[in-house]
Parts: structure tokens; sequence; C-alpha cells
């Protein structure tokens, strides 16, 4: 799923930088997510563009998150 962009978005404060980052962490540790720094950084892309969307519950963005991850960043 991707996330329209709005021009005046990308201004995370330390808390909700926090949440995007604790999700991340957690995604990206599991044994099937890529080592691929590219993809990585695409990750991290992807749940930035979804928290600044209105997903900001940690538990939702982390099960979406993780969802999407599986489709998309997952070794094969």
């Amino acid at each position: 799923m991707d996330f329209p962009r709005e021009p005046n978005k990308g201004v995370f404060h330390p808390k909700q930088f926090d949440v995007v980052k604790q999700v991340f962490d957690s995604v990206t540790s599991e044994k099937w997510f890529t080592r691929s720094e590219r993809r990585r950084e695409q990750f991290a892309s992807y749940l930035m563009d979804a928290y600044q969307n209105g997903l900001t519950d940690p538990f939702e963005l982390k099960t979406l998150s993780r969802a999407a991850a599986r489709e998309r960043f997952a070794v094969h």
C-alpha cells in the first residue's frame, strides 16, 4: 500500500519518531526481513508515510506494516 505525499509533511517530534523507530527496529530484526540497506530505507520511508497519513497507533502501525513488509521486504 502506498500513501499519498503532502508537500508540508516530514517533520517528526521526538515521541512520534520513537514510535516509528520502535516499529522499524522490531520488524527489521525479524529473520525473514531482508538485509539490503536500500530495502530497509524503503521500509523506513513506508513507515514514515504511514504514520504521517494517520496510522499513529503503535500496535496498528506495527501490525499493518509487518503484513506489508512480509509482502515487499521478505527474503525469499
